[in-house]
């Protein structure tokens, strides 16, 4: 009995991670990717979620950026009304005719302090439902499409995780 009782504990983390795994993969389906801000041209892909003025989202977007040849990533805006300037940095991204620069721009520090003056735009606030949606509540928030992980929060591990 103490045996059967010892693969059962061994097991259940296995059948729950494949679980979460498949409920992720499920969730993912209904996520409007041509929503989002999608800079990169590789083929291992990433769905992020950012704040513009969450810290841990421009250390993994430094991070990330140099692998945009092999990577293509699916930007989901989340602004938090706790970070006013937030909202301006991400109509800014969301509106531009050059998103990736605008990223660049914004995620480098650049209008911090003097956010950018633009007019709302609609499509934040589509990220903003999405992210609702899903139960995101945190930035950064990824999920890797080659395994449905999600990853919540910074992880120096990202890269490894999406096999750099």
């Amino acid at each position: 009995m103490l045996v059967f009782a010892l693969i059962v504990l061994l097991l259940v983390p296995v059948f729950s991670a494949d679980l979460y795994s498949e409920f992720v993969k499920e969730q993912v389906k209904e996520i409007p990717l041509n929503k989002a801000v999608i800079v990169g041209s590789g083929s291992k892909k990433l769905i992020t979620f950012i704040n513009p003025d969450c810290p841990h989202c421009r250390q993994e977007w430094r991070e990330l950026r140099p692998y945009l040849h092999k990577l293509k990533i699916y930007v989901f805006l989340l602004p938090f009304k706790k970070f006013p300037e937030s909202y301006p940095k991400a109509f800014y991204i969301a509106c531009s005719k050059n998103r990736l620069k605008a990223l660049d721009e914004v995620l480098s520090g650049k209008f911090d302090g003097k956010p950018p003056k633009v007019k709302e735009c609609s499509l934040v606030y589509e990220h903003i439902k999405i992210a609702q949606n899903l139960g995101v509540q945190s930035t950064p928030y990824n999920i890797v499409l080659k395994n449905y992980k999600v990853i919540e929060g910074y992880n120096p591990n990202l890269l490894t995780e999406l096999g750099f």
